[in-house]
């Protein structure tokens, strides 16, 4: 049977809460009714639903909507950032750079379409919400300061030219992977692996002064 969904009116934390467990399955449930609904239709009733808790769970753990897409924002960026890390640690050229970058973000999007879903929808919903725009600027700002030092450590190794500013080639960088993200959420997973190998030939290998090699006659 499930647990009754009668909102609270107070902060008080609700009965028989388990609170860091709680507060992980409405963060994992947000993540999906965003990314699906978008945060406007999201209610928190819904929300609670898809978690298993109560309304009342949702506000003791958040207090407002916004809040919590915020904590789903720090929750989805930060998975995002700390399974990337181990690829994106240098020093790489520009190309091997962009590439680890692509690589990583293919991988999420593959293991966690959740996590893409919600990475496509996020920068439409902070446009429509002016209440979202410092929760998720801030998730902006820490992607590319991420790429940035890894930018960084490619100039310092001699791998990368010193000309380019980082900040500028981490944005580059992060528009391409935001835009293969939303690709990723209304691809078929064998589709967008097509889509990746062509951008891969088309792109990646031309930057390099490669062409693919032609295609033997059957």
């Amino acid at each position: 049977m499930s647990a009754p969904k009668t909102a609270r009116t107070g902060p008080g934390r609700p009965a028989g809460i388990d609170s860091g467990d709680t507060r992980q399955r409405v963060i994992d449930a947000a993540c999906r009714c965003f990314a699906q609904f978008g945060y406007g239709p999201a209610t928190n009733n819904l929300i609670a639903e898809m978690a298993g808790v109560t309304a009342g769970s949702v506000y003791y753990h958040f207090g407002t909507k916004n809040k919590l897409f915020e904590a789903v924002c720090d929750d989805v960026y930060g998975k995002i950032l700390a399974s990337a890390a181990p690829a994106m640690a240098g020093p790489h050229s520009m190309d091997e750079l962009l590439r680890a970058a692509l690589t990583e973000s293919m991988r999420i999007n593959r293991e966690y379409p959740e996590l893409a879903g919600f990475v496509a929808t996020a920068p439409i919903d902070a446009r429509r919400h002016q209440e979202l725009i410092a929760g998720y600027s801030k998730q902006g700002a820490r992607m590319t300061d991420a790429l940035a030092r890894s930018v960084v450590a490619g100039q310092r190794a001699g791998r990368i030219s010193a000309e380019y500013d980082p900040v500028q080639v981490a944005r580059v960088i992060g528009a391409i992977v935001d835009g293969f993200a939303h690709a990723a959420a209304v691809t078929e997973p064998d589709e967008m692996d097509g889509v990746n190998r062509l951008f891969e030939s088309l792109v990646l290998n031309a930057t390099l002064g490669k062409r693919p090699a032609p295609k033997t006659p059957a």
